[in-house]
């Protein structure tokens, strides 16, 4: 094996400190901007009024180029959350058997193990967790292992909800009781729909934070239903992609380009530009839109998420940051435990009779983070 894929095939067990990743570039933040940076006020421009030419359409034509322009805009800036719902509905559930031919198995395993150590590290037997964001109910069987005592799960797509109490009922060692919502989590509160005695020691959000980030508003409402009723010393954990990762690696990329990825994935930018110096900008707090596709597994719009903004508002819910690492740098850090590597294999990132995870998939696993937040 070469030097470059030292760096980022995900090793066997004993062989941990020899494959181990080297720690990420920690110089500097990629994605910085000022908390509710005031946006300056463009000032009046006058110029004399010329008269309008219009076509045989009888529509002046700097109106119909105005026109135009702005179904452009609308048509580019036309994502909501009823398409990602949309989206996550029509994917069918293929099963485990079919899942496991998937091209990004080992990706798959990749992150299923991040989850793992995620909930082992912060939930603890006959405990109440909200699962915010639960799909189609991958995590079911970490919970069930976890051994809590009784989960509430939110989704917004409903179809996903009804594979997700289908699954939920045919576990055979179901021993926590279960209540599921299909709501909009990032616009509706969910604190009203709960029996009053309800009080969470952890709420799980993995890979769904994001599009939370179209707006302050629905971010807002996102953070309010993670801490209403969780209690003190609680935990919000989660899995999110990585914008400083995304920003810095965009910005590798020639003039003129807005997007980048390989084999299995790639992520495209529509509203970033270029300054005089060519250097990309225009990242904004909120709702800075790409489109995200991941072979076999995404295909739909994004938000990314100003980590200071996300943990300035955490912080006016009562949350305090407990840590957030890149995937890359958790993987490193996790293998220090001897419990984590062995796991490695038994959820299939290594081992078996599957090709390795390749270094598309390794670079594709670099796009996400994990965060664990406690509330005071």
């Amino acid at each position: 094996m070469d030097q470059q894929q030292k760096g980022y095939y995900p090793p066997p067990p004993q062989q941990q400190a020899y494959y181990a990743p080297p720690p990420p570039n920690q110089s500097g933040q990629y994605y910085q901007q000022p908390y509710y940076q005031p946006q300056p006020q463009p000032q009046p421009v006058y110029v004399q009024q010329q008269p309008q030419r219009k076509d045989d359409n009888s529509m002046c034509l700097g109106c119909r180029e105005d026109q135009d322009r702005e179904q452009t805009f609308q048509k580019r800036n036309r994502y909501s959350n009823e398409a990602v719902a949309q989206h996550y509905n029509a994917r069918p559930d293929v099963g485990v058997v079919k899942r496991k031919d998937s091209t990004i198995i080992r990706l798959r395993n990749f992150n299923n193990w991040v989850k793992s150590i995620l909930i082992q590290r912060h939930v603890r037997p006959r405990q109440c967790v909200l699962d915010m964001g639960c799909g189609k109910g991958g995590d079911l069987l970490k919970w069930a292992k976890a051994k809590i005592q009784h989960l509430v799960a939110a989704d917004i797509a409903e179809v996903s909800m009804q594979q997700m109490q289908g699954r939920y009922q045919s576990l055979r060692d179901r021993r926590f009781t279960a209540e599921f919502y299909p709501m909009d989590c990032y616009s509706e509160l969910l604190e009203p729909k709960l029996q009053p005695h309800i009080k969470f020691d952890t709420v799980s959000m993995q890979f769904c934070l994001h599009y939370a980030f179209e707006n302050e508003t629905k971010a807002r409402t996102m953070l309010k239903n993670v801490t209403s009723r969780l209690r003190s010393g609680g935990y919000f954990i989660g899995t999110m992609p990585d914008a400083n990762w995304i920003v810095k690696r965009l910005r590798q990329e020639e003039k003129g380009s807005f997007g980048f990825g390989n084999s299995i994935y790639h992520i495209d930018f529509e509203n970033i530009r270029e300054d005089d110096n060519g250097k990309k900008v225009g990242f904004t707090p909120f709702g800075c839109k790409y489109m995200f596709h991941l072979e076999d597994a995404v295909d739909c719009p994004e938000y990314l998420v100003h980590w200071n903004t996300l943990e300035k508002l955490a912080s006016e819910y009562g949350l305090v940051l407990k840590f957030k690492e890149n995937f890359h740098t958790f993987y490193a850090n996790s293998l220090k435990v001897p419990e984590y590597s062995r796991l490695l294999e038994r959820i299939g990132v290594v081992g078996g009779d599957k090709a390795e995870m390749s270094l598309e998939e390794w670079e594709a696993a670099g796009i996400y983070l994990a965060f664990a937040f406690e509330k005071r």
